[in-house]
């Protein structure tokens, strides 16, 4: 095994680790009462502004399901409201980093969906839509929801809802991004 390979492997390992760290100091009952996020349905705090930190917005599913296909990667769709604290927080924190690192950036696809916008989108299926509306699809009533699905939209591994706890979020992330990587190469 090179290099390269014996430190992703490492990295994976680290990951597992933590998130089984994770789940063992908080325990199921503790972290599903730590969902901190803004319910999609709830009146407006402020006024929409632009994110400091930003994931490419999702616009063709369909095209970004051909290059999950043809890499055998991931998407990973994150759901969020503009005047979401939580959001910007895992944005700026954790989404916006891992999407620019290795192995993620090369590895996964990012996407951010407006859960309370009805931006234009092009489905998986090729059919129009909106962003609201595949929140809808996916069932996200909190942000940030991150999903991670195959190329056909498909989910690969658990929603992670809200921003658990926070010193654990971003294993939370590694985990369902590594769960669902192995799924597709395998």
């Amino acid at each position: 095994m090179g290099p390269e390979r014996t430190v992703r492997a490492n990295r994976s390992r680290r990951r597992a680790l933590l998130t089984i760290l994770a789940l063992a100091a908080t325990g199921a009952s503790v972290v599903a009462g730590a969902q901190d996020g803004t319910r999609i349905d709830a009146p407006r705090r402020r006024s929409s502004r632009e994110r400091a930190h930003a994931l490419p917005p999702a616009a063709d599913l369909g095209a970004d399901g051909v290059a999950s296909r043809e890499r055998r990667v991931p998407i990973l769709l994150f759901f969020d409201r503009d005047d979401c604290p939580y959001c910007e927080r895992a944005l700026r924190e954790y989404l916006v980093p891992m999407s620019g690192e290795a192995p993620w950036r090369d590895d996964a696809l990012f996407r951010q969906v407006e859960v309370d916008r009805d931006l234009p989108l092009r489905g998986f299926d090729g059919r129009a839509t909106t962003h609201r509306a595949l929140a809808a699809r996916y069932g996200a009533t909190l942000a940030p929801t991150v999903v991670v699905v195959d190329a056909d939209g498909n989910l690969l591994a658990e929603p992670v809802v809200g921003l658990l706890t926070a010193d654990f979020y971003g294993a939370y992330l590694g985990s369902a991004l590594a769960d669902a990587r192995a799924k597709l190469r395998h």
